[in-house]
């Protein structure tokens, strides 16, 4: 039966879609590219998506009911993935009236302006988590403007492999178009904040991990969603933006992929980072570049060879899949301390704390751990000093309330944190060993990314993110795979030139690895203290 439902926007907007009734509110809203926070994909697990709905819907079962407070329930709150619209419905978004700290800034080391377009130009990054873009004038190289958002893909769920099920389950339609509507956005954005004329964009470079390349371009992506995970397609060829139904007549270069999980975000990455110039892998001692995010992509490069590798982290240092984690925005707990016995948290913004993001759920723990709040294991203990926060969930398992805010970290978040930090630090020492290195050879760590750049290093060491002694030899890059999509695009020889990074990489699978494997379980227990 058809349907309609009415969704009220955060800015006042009005959308009217109609569909088959019954159908879940979570999976009408994904499908119309409707931004509602569900890290989860719909899962019921995250407990972010509540709406406020009204009209023909399904009785509140017991599990739901349990989640409200008696005040949701009478201002007619709901969760998107637990009620399904059985026939004409209102639903109105929750404003949070929060803004999103997204990093755009990296670095650009010095190069020859060699364009292929002319005019103007977009470079874009299409990660996991977030979006970001950058405006060039062509004729100089100079960056007029950049502008991001977080990557809206998410309503499909927060990571990777859950954005792949949902493609090869029928959705890949609604993964492009929405995506495919946040560039269109970012594109005009660009030009409007710079005065730029849309038809004077003449050339653009898109990169990301490959699975966001895919699904950019609506492929099926069983290829790399399924063993033995090799690519039917890998990428480094143009496109128009017609072909993506972007806006203008725009050709876009698509840059080359490495393999399966070691994407164009990567090559791009290595171009930034000066791992490889010249077309060939940089000389000198060994070098390792980390991407720590919801995919841990990293290199090492030595003596003209290049390894590379993958490793799931999943989501947790986004703040997702965490028990009130949220994106770096404000509101959101970005760096906790420990001076003189007493646990202090720093919010974005100075106000009230809403929630804690990736970098400050990385101090937290590392906090925790120095006062003996989290045993070696990872089990939350009343340390018997002076810590007021330890308290037991409605589960009856252990939490900690972090001392002046309403921020509770559960059992559950330790965990997550233990998985992200084991398969971060295990892809290190597998890449190190496999290039017949040790961890004292290596001469610098360079950590890109966004979660990268806001990270306590020293935390990520006291936690076993990071292998010891690695704090000291670490600095950061910002959006290095942004940094060289704009490399790209400023310059027709590295693009060239950037094609034949897949040719010198040796990428090392994990999944099989007994090395890594090994370490992923030492790795799930934290440094004494």
């Amino acid at each position: 039966m058809e349907s309609n439902l009415k969704v009220y926007g955060k800015s006042g907007d009005i959308k009217t879609i109609t569909f088959s009734s019954p159908a879940r509110l979570s999976d009408i809203l994904a499908q119309n590219g409707i931004e509602v926070e569900m890290p989860c994909g719909g899962r019921q697990r995250c407990l972010k998506c509540k709406v406020r709905a009204k009209g023909s819907l399904s009785p509140m079962g017991d599990w739901e009911r349990t989640l409200l407070t008696e005040h949701e329930i009478k201002e007619d709150i709901r969760y998107a993935c637990m009620a399904e619209a059985l026939g004409d419905v209102e639903i109105t978004l929750l404003s949070t009236g929060y803004r999103d700290e997204i990093l755009t800034e990296g670095y650009l080391p010095q190069f020859e302006l060699n364009t292929w377009g002319k005019g103007f130009g977009i470079a874009v990054d299409i990660g996991t988590t977030t979006v970001a873009a950058y405006l060039y004038s062509l004729a100089d190289g100079k960056l007029l403007s950049t502008h991001a958002e977080k990557n809206p893909q998410a309503v499909y769920g927060a990571d990777v492999v859950s954005r792949l099920q949902k493609s090869m389950d029928g959705e890949a339609k609604g993964l492009a178009s929405i995506i495919r509507d946040c560039l269109s956005r970012l594109i005009t954005g660009l030009c409007k904040q710079s005065s730029v004329p849309l038809d004077g964009v003449d050339s653009m470079v898109i990169t990301g991990n490959s699975a966001m390349l895919y699904l950019l371009c609506e492929m099926d992506p069983k290829s790399i969603a399924v063993a033995p995970f090799e690519m039917d397609c890998n990428f480094g060829f143009f496109l128009s933006s017609r072909d993506l139904n972007l806006p203008g007549n725009i050709k876009i270069y698509l840059p080359r992929c490495i393999s399966a999980y070691v994407g164009a975000d990567i090559t791009t990455a290595l171009m930034a980072a000066e791992f490889v110039t010249g077309g060939k892998v940089a000389p000198g001692k060994p070098r390792l570049l980390v991407d720590i995010g919801t995919n841990g992509e990293m290199a090492l490069a030595a003596d003209g060879m290049l390894f590379c590798c993958s490793t799931a982290a999943g989501p947790a240092f986004e703040g997702a899949g965490i028990h009130q984690g949220i994106p770096a925005r404000t509101g959101a707990i970005y760096r906790v301390t420990l001076d003189n016995g007493r646990i202090t948290s720093h919010v974005l913004g100075g106000g009230k704390a809403e929630g804690i993001c990736g970098s400050g759920l990385l101090d937290a723990v590392a906090v925790m751990r120095e006062a003996r709040i989290l045993d070696e294991t990872g089990l939350i203990c009343d340390s018997g000093h002076d810590f007021a926060g330890y308290i037991t969930d409605e589960n009856g398992q252990p939490a900690f309330l972090l001392p002046g805010t309403s921020v509770l970290l559960t059992q559950q978040d330790i965990r997550a944190v233990q998985l992200a930090k084991s398969a971060i630090c295990a892809g290190i020492d597998t890449l190190i060993k496999e290039s017949g290195y040790t961890r004292e050879d290596i001469s610098e760590l360079v950590i890109a990314g966004g979660f990268g750049s806001r990270l306590d290093i020293k935390s990520a060491e006291k936690i076993g993110l990071i292998p010891p002694g690695f704090s000291k030899k670490a600095y950061a890059i910002g959006n290095a795979a942004g940094s060289g999509a704009s490399m790209l695009l400023l310059s027709e020889i590295l693009r060239i030139q950037s094609e034949q990074i897949a040719g010198l990489a040796k990428t090392v699978e994990l999944s099989t690895h007994p090395y890594f494997m090994e370490k992923y379980i030492d790795g799930m227990y934290f440094p004494g203290v």
